[in-house]
């Protein structure tokens, strides 16, 4: 192959992910999900954002890009429709064959790019499990989400189905208990499906924040890719 560009490992033919593979070990998986994000982003909003920001990060950094998981736990989000969830067990057994069948076809440095909130749980089980054999969010539908959206996929964003707010009214944030997680909280505090201030997001800021995240991601994966774990032994 010649130059560099997004490639993503579902539009390429098998002798093409061979030949990638010589020329770059690094894979991205966008994690993401199925959820809703209040009544004016897709429940695909995490999916979106992530793939749309894993395509930055390859065109900066060589990397091929797996097919985006829209799949994944959810279970503090099944009290609202469009939710699908799906149990950890089953997503820490995908996250092991995923990563071993990247590591089959030459990717042997996995990044998995979280943008699902909960989701660290499970891949940090996969990476303890991993090492244990040897192997080598802001808010929710909020200004930073919505924002992201309009910069990847604006067609889907409807901010014309939020309801308008009262003059001097903030932020839209959940109360929880300090330094606690519980999952009541969230069913409790967020009827509304989202929290912050989705009605100031742009797309402009949506570029800002996709340029950023890029930006970090580029940085940690070149640490990865300069990383040998026997160098110091």
């Amino acid at each position: 192959m010649t130059g560099w560009a997004t490639y993503k490992w579902q539009e390429l033919s098998g002798p093409e992910v061979a030949a990638l593979a010589q020329e770059t070990q690094v894979a991205i998986l966008p994690i993401g999900c199925v959820e809703m994000h209040g009544p004016h982003l897709p429940t695909g909003t995490d999916s979106f954002q992530t793939e749309g920001i894993a395509e930055m990060i390859a065109l900066r950094e060589p990397a091929i890009i797996l097919p985006t998981l829209f799949y994944n736990i959810n279970d503090e989000m099944t009290c609202y429709p469009g939710t699908i969830s799906i149990s950890p067990e089953l997503m820490a057994r995908l996250y092991e064959e995923l990563c071993c069948e990247a590591a089959r076809n030459g990717f042997t440095k996995i990044i998995l790019l979280i943008g699902h909130g909960g989701s660290q749980d499970v891949t940090q089980f996969i990476h303890h499990s991993f090492l244990q054999r040897r192997l080598e969010e802001q808010g929710h539908g909020c200004e930073v989400e919505t924002s992201l959206v309009l910069r990847f996929r604006p067609d889907l964003v409807h901010l014309d189905r939020l309801e308008s707010l009262p003059d001097g009214e903030g932020p839209y944030y959940p109360k929880t208990v300090e330094n606690a997680w519980y999952t009541i909280d969230w069913l409790r505090q967020v009827p509304k499906g989202y929290v912050g201030l989705p009605h100031i997001a742009t797309p402009e800021k949506g570029m800002r924040l996709a340029e950023l995240i890029a930006g970090e991601c580029v940085r940690v994966i070149r640490q990865i890719k300069a990383y040998d774990p026997g160098r110091d032994r």
